[in-house]
């Protein structure tokens, strides 16, 4: 089995960088909760890969760039900074960055905390 670390990785650099969409099937929970500041969404497996198929349909291009990995010691919870230079469809560029916490049970991701995210780059 993957390790919660190794599930987040390769959500981003697999999942998204390369568009898998069916190992996005394979690391997404049978439910996924997306929590944010006052609020949060629970998503079904089927939404939450679905999420990310429609995520990619806005984009030519879209690249997950992990600044820092951290796997917290419980071996459930990674964290990452990143970045993400994107395509639009129109050609428009732009980067947005940020950090997520993901918990990883099973093998599965099935919460990620994210405050939102800024555009550009780390400095």
């Amino acid at each position: 089995m993957r390790s919660a670390r190794q599930v987040v990785e390769q959500y981003n650099l697999v999942v998204w960088n390369e568009r898998d969409f069916a190992l996005a099937e394979e690391l997404l929970g049978e439910h996924v909760v997306r929590h944010d500041v006052g609020e949060s969404t629970t998503l079904t497996h089927a939404e939450a890969v679905q999420r990310v198929v429609d995520h990619w349909a806005m984009f030519d291009t879209i690249r997950f760039d992990l600044n820092l990995v951290v796997a917290g010691d419980d071996g459930e919870h990674v964290a990452i900074v990143y970045q993400s230079p994107m395509m639009l469809k129109d050609g428009a560029a732009t980067t947005i960055s940020s950090i997520e916490i993901f918990r990883v049970r099973d093998g599965r991701i099935t919460e990620v905390w994210n405050c939102g995210y800024k555009h550009g780059v780390w400095a």
